[in-house]
């Protein structure tokens, strides 16, 4: 099978006839036909049955086509991971960041380092952590952070631990209370809850152990609906910092006060291993180290395993 032959079938398949697939091509009609014809006999069946004058694809055909789209997908991966190759070697700052850090923060800090005279081109992706883990290994962005995971090979970088806060809504009964507030405090509160990740079932867990156990009416996949939620009054959250960060922005009137017990919350920032870390990304960290002290997120910082050779001795993270 060459090339040439599937993307004749997939652009037939998807355009429908054999007349708009040979304009989209820029080739002749009869030339697509003729490459489709070959393709079949190199599968060895038949793509395609002419009913009324038009061709259908027989069941066969349909089949082939869901395997040659998953291949194509992956060629788009390719080369966008090529994209990302090229940027690397400009003189660019390629971020591949889970949605909790990528809706407000990290664009802050981006806003931050352009004005301390970052010179370069920013690239900022937004993925769920497992993705940015892959897009490090390969080697394809300068700095990934994700949740709940582990370096794998190819990446190291830095364990960042805070302390989750409780945010409540506005003009909520207990945000005049000038002391941490405890799962007894939000007995009668409506909480908002994430999904059930590890932050969410340490939460679940504590409130069980203070004999509570809550039936919260709204559960969230991501940080900016947990957010906004908390910022239209719909109820209040115990959650991570950066996350109160995006509720604040969008309503100055929501509070945030301390949480006891403390529960730890971390992420990792992921740096590739097969080069060293680039002025441009030292740069970067310390514009966003800056921005979460301006905050007032306190953040606490370990290396991952040879993390530290990578960083040489820089230490982004101190003011």
């Amino acid at each position: 099978m060459k090339f040439q032959q599937i993307s004749a079938f997939k652009a037939v398949i998807e355009l429908g006839t054999v007349t708009a697939a040979a304009n989209y091509l820029h080739i002749a009609q009869p030339a697509v036909s003729r490459l489709i014809a070959s393709l079949e006999e190199a599968v060895g069946f038949p793509l395609f049955e002419r009913i009324k004058g038009r061709l259908q694809p027989t069941s066969q055909g349909r089949a082939f086509y869901l395997e040659v789209d998953r291949a194509f997908v992956g060629l788009e991966r390719l080369r966008h991971s090529a994209s990302s190759i090229r940027q690397q070697h400009s003189g660019s700052l390629v971020l591949a960041a889970m949605p909790l850090l990528s809706n407000l923060f990290l664009p802050e800090a981006l806003r931050l380092c352009l004005q301390q005279g970052f010179q370069g081109a920013m690239t900022l992706q937004t993925f769920r952590s497992e993705e940015v883990l892959q897009r490090v290994a390969i080697q394809t962005c300068d700095i990934g952070f994700a949740l709940g995971c582990e370096a794998g090979e190819g990446m190291s970088g830095l364990r960042v631990r805070c302390d989750s806060i409780c945010l409540l809504p506005p003009a909520h009964p207990l945000a005049q209370l000038h002391r941490p507030l405890t799962p007894g405090d939000l007995a009668g509160t409506a909480l908002i809850r994430n999904e059930q990740d590890p932050a969410q079932q340490l939460l679940d867990h504590v409130f069980r152990q203070a004999g509570m156990h809550r039936h919260d009416p709204i559960e969230v996949s991501f940080a900016s609906a947990l957010a906004s939620l908390v910022a239209v009054g719909v109820g209040a959250a115990v959650t991570d910092p950066f996350t109160a960060h995006i509720a604040r922005n969008q309503n100055e009137a929501v509070t945030i006060h301390r949480f006891e017990p403390a529960l730890p919350f971390e992420f990792l920032i992921l740096l590739p291993t097969l080069r060293p870390l680039a002025p441009f990304a030292q740069h970067f960290l310390r514009a966003f180290f800056e921005l979460a002290r301006e905050e007032g997120i306190l953040l606490q910082v370990e290396y991952l395993p040879h993390g530290e050779a990578l960083f040489g001795g820089a230490s982004p993270w101190l003011p």
